[in-house]
Protein backbone atom coordinates (compact mmCIF):
# COMPACT_ATOMS: atom_id res chain seq x y z
CA UNK A 1 0.00 0.00 0.00
CA UNK A 2 1.48 3.21 -0.76
CA UNK A 3 2.00 5.87 1.66
CA UNK A 4 -1.10 8.49 0.65
CA UNK A 5 -3.45 5.59 1.20
CA UNK A 6 -1.69 4.67 4.33
CA UNK A 7 -2.05 8.20 5.65
CA UNK A 8 -5.93 7.73 4.65
CA UNK A 9 -5.73 4.59 6.69
CA UNK A 10 -4.26 5.91 9.80
CA UNK A 11 -7.00 9.54 10.08
CA UNK A 12 -8.61 9.43 13.00
CA UNK A 13 -12.36 9.33 11.15
CA UNK A 14 -11.31 6.72 8.19
CA UNK A 15 -13.34 5.08 5.62
CA UNK A 16 -12.44 2.09 4.13
CA UNK A 17 -14.14 0.35 0.96
CA UNK A 18 -15.21 -3.09 -0.27
CA UNK A 19 -17.48 -4.75 -3.08
CA UNK A 20 -20.16 -6.17 -0.71
CA UNK A 21 -22.01 -7.96 -3.74
CA UNK A 22 -21.78 -8.33 -7.57
CA UNK A 23 -24.80 -9.40 -9.34
CA UNK A 24 -26.29 -10.53 -6.70
CA UNK A 25 -23.36 -12.83 -5.28
CA UNK A 26 -21.70 -11.81 -1.82
CA UNK A 27 -17.83 -10.94 -2.35
CA UNK A 28 -14.92 -11.74 -0.27
CA UNK A 29 -14.61 -8.68 1.43
CA UNK A 30 -10.93 -7.06 1.00
CA UNK A 31 -10.93 -3.36 2.08
CA UNK A 32 -9.03 -0.43 1.30
CA UNK A 33 -8.96 2.96 2.07
CA UNK A 34 -10.49 5.90 0.55
CA UNK A 35 -10.36 9.83 1.57
CA UNK A 36 -14.28 10.94 2.35
CA UNK A 37 -14.58 14.39 1.00
CA UNK A 38 -18.20 15.08 1.42
CA UNK A 39 -21.38 12.66 2.87
CA UNK A 40 -24.75 13.58 3.49
CA UNK A 41 -27.71 11.06 4.27
CA UNK A 42 -28.79 10.09 0.84
CA UNK A 43 -25.06 10.08 -1.02
CA UNK A 44 -20.96 9.52 0.21
CA UNK A 45 -18.26 11.43 -1.99
CA UNK A 46 -14.92 9.85 -1.51
CA UNK A 47 -11.61 9.50 -3.21
CA UNK A 48 -9.65 5.98 -4.26
CA UNK A 49 -7.07 4.77 -6.43
CA UNK A 50 -9.05 1.95 -7.41
CA UNK A 51 -10.62 2.27 -10.57
CA UNK A 52 -14.32 0.10 -10.22
CA UNK A 53 -16.75 -0.08 -13.21
CA UNK A 54 -20.34 1.83 -12.72
CA UNK A 55 -22.95 -0.56 -12.15
CA UNK A 56 -26.38 -0.94 -10.90
CA UNK A 57 -25.38 -4.57 -10.22
CA UNK A 58 -22.70 -3.75 -7.68
CA UNK A 59 -23.08 -2.86 -3.99
CA UNK A 60 -20.08 -1.48 -2.63
CA UNK A 61 -19.63 -1.41 1.58
CA UNK A 62 -18.15 1.56 3.34
CA UNK A 63 -16.75 1.10 7.08
CA UNK A 64 -16.73 4.73 8.00
CA UNK A 65 -14.49 4.19 11.83
CA UNK A 66 -13.04 6.16 14.71
CA UNK A 67 -11.28 5.15 17.65
CA UNK A 68 -14.20 3.65 19.02
CA UNK A 69 -17.11 2.91 16.38
CA UNK A 70 -17.44 1.72 13.05
CA UNK A 71 -20.35 2.29 11.10
CA UNK A 72 -21.13 -0.02 8.33
CA UNK A 73 -22.99 1.80 5.34
CA UNK A 74 -23.97 -0.05 1.78
CA UNK A 75 -23.83 2.02 -1.22
CA UNK A 76 -24.64 2.06 -5.43
CA UNK A 77 -21.63 3.86 -7.58
CA UNK A 78 -23.35 6.90 -9.24
CA UNK A 79 -20.57 8.42 -11.27
CA UNK A 80 -17.11 8.60 -11.57
CA UNK A 81 -14.35 10.88 -12.84
CA UNK A 82 -10.29 10.59 -12.73
CA UNK A 83 -8.79 12.80 -10.34
CA UNK A 84 -4.87 12.62 -11.30
CA UNK A 85 -3.71 9.30 -10.65
CA UNK A 86 -7.08 8.63 -8.39
CA UNK A 87 -10.81 8.46 -9.26
CA UNK A 88 -13.28 10.55 -7.39
CA UNK A 89 -16.78 8.41 -7.16
CA UNK A 90 -20.15 9.95 -5.80
CA UNK A 91 -22.70 6.87 -4.57
CA UNK A 92 -25.85 6.64 -3.31
CA UNK A 93 -26.52 5.78 0.40
CA UNK A 94 -28.69 2.65 0.87
CA UNK A 95 -29.51 3.19 4.53
CA UNK A 96 -32.70 1.66 5.53
CA UNK A 97 -35.12 3.92 7.31
CA UNK A 98 -35.29 3.14 10.62
CA UNK A 99 -31.68 2.99 10.84
CA UNK A 100 -31.29 6.47 9.65
CA UNK A 101 -31.42 8.24 13.28
CA UNK A 102 -28.81 5.82 14.68
CA UNK A 103 -26.51 6.21 11.55
CA UNK A 104 -26.98 9.93 11.42
CA UNK A 105 -26.26 9.81 15.58
CA UNK A 106 -23.12 8.12 15.03
CA UNK A 107 -21.64 10.25 12.10
CA UNK A 108 -22.35 13.54 14.01
CA UNK A 109 -20.81 12.31 17.03
CA UNK A 110 -17.93 10.85 15.33
CA UNK A 111 -17.17 13.96 13.34
CA UNK A 112 -17.75 16.21 16.37
CA UNK A 113 -14.63 14.36 17.92
CA UNK A 114 -12.66 14.45 14.58
CA UNK A 115 -10.94 17.88 16.20
CA UNK A 116 -9.87 19.10 12.40
CA UNK A 117 -9.48 22.75 12.44
CA UNK A 118 -12.40 24.32 10.91
CA UNK A 119 -13.57 26.97 8.70
CA UNK A 120 -16.97 27.95 7.54
CA UNK A 121 -17.64 27.11 3.79
CA UNK A 122 -17.66 30.93 2.80
CA UNK A 123 -14.15 31.39 4.51
CA UNK A 124 -12.80 28.35 2.75
CA UNK A 125 -14.19 29.23 -0.64
CA UNK A 126 -12.70 33.16 0.58
CA UNK A 127 -9.19 31.51 1.40
CA UNK A 128 -8.67 29.11 -1.65
CA UNK A 129 -9.16 31.61 -4.10
CA UNK A 130 -6.13 33.44 -2.66
CA UNK A 131 -3.58 32.23 -5.02
CA UNK A 132 -1.03 33.31 -1.53
CA UNK A 133 -2.16 31.11 0.90
CA UNK A 134 0.05 31.09 4.25
CA UNK A 135 -2.36 28.04 5.51
CA UNK A 136 -3.43 24.97 4.18
CA UNK A 137 -7.36 24.41 4.45
CA UNK A 138 -8.77 20.83 4.26
CA UNK A 139 -12.46 20.85 3.10
CA UNK A 140 -15.17 18.25 3.93
CA UNK A 141 -18.52 18.79 3.28
CA UNK A 142 -20.97 16.61 5.79
CA UNK A 143 -24.65 17.79 5.96
CA UNK A 144 -25.77 14.55 8.31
Amino acid sequence: MNSMIQEWADLKLNVHMYIQEFHGKLVDRKRRPVLLLGMDTRAITFLSDLDLPISSEMLIGLDVEDSRVCVRLHARLQWKQPFGELTLYHSSLHIQQEQTLYITGQLNTMIREVQFPTVSRFQYEKASAQPNLQETYHYIDFTI
